[in-house]
Parts: structure tokens; sequence; C-alpha cells
């Protein structure tokens, strides 16, 4: 019985790091700033192109 405890404890500790680790992993790459830049870019970009379609299309 000492045995069992022994395993659903370290079973316990393994899935208690694993939750802490993922929540950190994630919160980290929440806080990125240059997430904002990229997608400022990606817009513009979509714009552009967006132009050059209807420029296109007119001619």
């Amino acid at each position: 019985m000492k045995n069992f405890r022994k395993i659903i404890l370290l079973f316990t500790v393994i899935f208690v790091a694993g939750i802490i680790i993922t929540v950190k992993t994630v919160n980290s790459s929440l806080q990125k700033k240059d997430t904002l830049e990229k997608a400022s870019e990606i817009e513009k970009d979509i714009t552009y192109l967006l132009k050059a379609e209807k420029t296109i299309e007119t001619v």
C-alpha cells in the first residue's frame, strides 16, 4: 500500500508540474509584443494586395 501511495504521489507531482510549465509557456507567448507588429505588417500586406487586385481589374 505504501508503494501505491508513492506512485500516486509521483504521478500527481508530474501532472501538476506539467500544468505549471504549460501555463507559464502559454503566458509568456501571449505577452510578446512583436506579435502585434507582425499582425500590422500582415494587415498592410493584405491591403496592398487588395489595392493591387482592384487596379488589375480596372485595367
